[in-house]
C-alpha cells in the first residue's frame, strides 16, 4: 500500500522540483511552452482567425505569460499543428487569462494521466507501481512541464482497449477516435480495430465524419483542406531537422536531404503499422483478448516514422508490460527494453532527472528483473548519465547556435519561422546528441522484439496458459 501510494507522487514531485529549480536558478523557462501555442491557437479559433498562420500566433505567444516565453523564442511563431477539431478543445481555456488556463490544463493532464494509469493497469495486468515508474520521467518532463495533451491520448487508448475487451464496440471505437488529438498515434489503434473488429467499422467511420464536421465548424472548409494540404507537409519539413526519435530526424542529422528523409519516414511508418497490426492480430488469436488490437499497433507505429517525440514513444509501454505480465519467456527482454526507454535522456542536462534516472531505472528493474539484473541496469543508467557530462566536457556537444531572426509576413504558415529556428538551434548534429538516441531506440527495439516473440514464438502450452489467465482476470 505504501509503495502504491508513493508511486502516484513520483511524476508530480519531479515536476515541482523542476519548476522550483528553474525558478531559483533565474533561468528562462519553457514551462507550459507547448500549451502556450495551443492556447493561442484556441484564441484564433474563437476569433474566427486561421490558427496555423504566423499571426495572430506569434503576437499572442509573446504576450501570453506568465510564465513568460523565453526571449529567444519571442520572434518565432511556435506552431500548433493539431487538427482543427482538436484545437476546439482549447477554445474555452483561451478565454481565461493564460496563467489560470495553464494551471487548469495542468490539473486536467494530471487527472488524465491518473485515469490512464488506472485503466492501463486493468488492461495490462501490471501494477500501478510499475506503470507509474514507467511513465513518471516522461510524464513530468516532456508532457506536464511543457504542456502537451498526450495524457488525453493515453486515457482514450486505455479506455478503448478495456472497452474492446468487454465487447463494447461502439464505445471502444469512439474512444479510439477521441485519441486522434495525436493522429499519428491514434491511427495505428484505429487501423487495428478496423481490421480486426467489423462491428467497429461503422462507428469509426461515423466518428471520422463528426471530426471532419467539427473541423469545418472550427475553422471553415478552406482552412480544413489547407491543414491537410499545406500545414501537415510544412510541419513535417519544419521539424525534419529537429532532434527527435523519428527516422526522418535521424536521416537529416546524417546529411540526408529532407525530402528524402520525410519520404523514408513515411515508408517506415506504413511498414511498422502493418507489422504492428500483424503482430497484434496474432496475439489476439493466442490470447483471445481484443485489447491487444488497440495497444500493440501504436507501439510499433512510433518506432521510426516522420515526427516522433519522447511523449509519443511512451504509448509503447503498455504493450511491453502486457507481454511482460503474460509471457515469462520474454520478461527479461521486455523489462530491459522498458528500463532503457523510460528515461528521456535528452533532457537530463537541464532537469533534476540527472540524479533521479538511476534511481527510477533501478527500482523498476529491481521489481521486474530481480536484484542482480536491476543492479546492472542501475549502473548502466548511471553510466549513460555520466557519459553526457564527459562528452560535453570533451567538446562533443552541439556547436553554438547562430539564429538570425527573419521577419515573416503575417499570412504565412507558422511553420516557416519555426522551421528556420529549428534548423538553426534544434538540429546541430553532434556525437552527444546522436548518442542520446541510442539507449531509447535500443530499449524500444527490445520491447517490440519481446512483443513479436510473444506473438510468434509462444508454445501451445503457453498459449493456453495465457488465455486461461485472461479469462480468469476478466471474469
Amino acid at each position: 500500500m505504501l509503495a502504491r501510494g508513493t508511486a502516484w507522487f513520483i511524476a508530480p514531485t519531479i515536476l515541482v522540483a523542476m519548476i522550483v529549480m528553474t525558478s531559483l536558478g533565474g533561468h528562462e523557462t519553457y514551462l507550459m511552452g507547448d500549451f502556450r501555442a495551443f492556447y493561442c491557437a484556441g484564441q484564433a479559433v474563437a476569433a474566427h482567425a486561421n490558427p496555423y498562420l504566423e499571426e495572430p500566433l506569434r503576437s499572442c505567444e509573446a504576450a501570453a505569460g506568465p510564465p513568460a516565453e523565453p526571449a529567444f523564442l519571442r520572434p518565432v511563431a511556435l506552431p500548433a499543428p493539431l487538427p482543427p477539431y482538436a484545437l476546439l478543445a482549447f477554445v474555452p481555456l483561451s478565454r481565461l487569462p493564460f496563467p489560470i488556463a495553464a494551471v487548469i490544463f495542468e490539473l486536467l493532464m494530471i487527472g488524465a494521466m491518473i485515469g490512464a494509469v488506472l485503466l492501463f493497469a486493468r488492461v495490462t495486468g501490471a501494477s500501478s507501481v510499475l506503470l507509474n515508474l514507467a511513465f513518471a520521467a516522461i510524464t513530468a518532463t516532456v508532457t506536464l512541464y511543457v504542456g502537451q495533451p498526450v495524457p488525453l491520448v493515453f486515457l482514450a487508448i486505455a479506455a478503448s482497449a478495456l472497452l474492446a475487451r468487454q465487447g463494447r464496440w461502439i464505445a471502444a471505437a469512439l474512444c479510439a477516435a477521441g485519441a486522434s488529438i495525436e493522429p499519428h498515434v491514434a491511427l495505428a489503434a484505429i487501423v487495428g480495430m478496423f481490421v480486426a473488429f467489423p462491428r467497429t467499422r461503422l462507428p469509426l467511420a461515423a466518428a471520422g465524419a463528426v471530426l471532419a464536421g467539427a473541423s469545418a465548424f472550427a475553422v471553415g472548409v478552406p482552412t480544413t483542406i489547407s491543414y491537410l494540404r499545406d500545414v501537415v507537409p510544412a510541419h513535417a519539413l519544419a521539424n525534419a531537422y529537429e532532434w527527435q526519435f523519428s527516422l526522418t530526424s535521424i536521416l537529416t542529422s546524417l546529411a540526408v536531404a529532407p525530402e528524402t528523409a520525410i519520404r523514408s519516414g513515411e515508408f517506415m511508418f506504413a511498414l511498422m503499422l502493418v507489422l504492428g497490426v500483424a503482430v497484434a492480430w496474432r496475439l489476439c488469436r493466442i490470447t483471445g483478448d481484443p485489447a491487444v488490437m488497440v495497444i500493440v499497433p501504436p507501439a510499433f507505429a512510433v518506432f521510426g516514422g516522420v515526427h516522433v517525440h519522447f511523449q509519443q514513444l511512451a504509448i509503447a509501454f503498455p504493450a511491453m508490460l502486457y507481454v511482460y505480465q503474460r509471457f515469462p519467456n520474454v520478461r527479461i527482454l521486455a523489462g530491459t527494453g522498458m528500463s532503457l526507454s523510460m528515461i528521456p535522456w535528452n533532457v537530463l542536462s537541464t532537469s533534476i532527472l540527472t540524479g533521479l534516472s538511476p534511481l527510477l531505472v533501478g527500482v523498476f528493474a529491481r521489481i521486474t528483473l530481480g536484484q542482480r539484473r536491476g543492479l546492472v541496469l542501475t549502473c548502466l543508467s548511471a553510466v549513460i548519465a555520466l557519459s553526457l557530462l564527459f562528452l560535453a566536457l570533451a567538446g562533443f556537444g552541439p556547436p553554438p547556435a547562430h539564429f538570425v531572426v527573419h521577419v515573416y509576413p503575417p499570412s504565412t504558415l507558422a511553420e516557416n519561422s519555426w522551421g528556420a529556428f529549428s534548423r538553426a538551434t534544434l538540429a546541430r548534429p553532434s556525437l552527444l546528441m546522436q548518442w542520446l538516441r541510442l539507449p531509447t531506440m535500443v530499449g524500444l527495439a527490445c520491447g517490440l522484439l519481446a512483443i513479436a516473440r510473444s506473438a510468434f514464438a509462444a508454445s501451445p502450452v503457453e498459449q493456453r496458459t495465457v488465455a486461461e489467465r485472461i479469462v480468469a482476470a476478466t471474469a
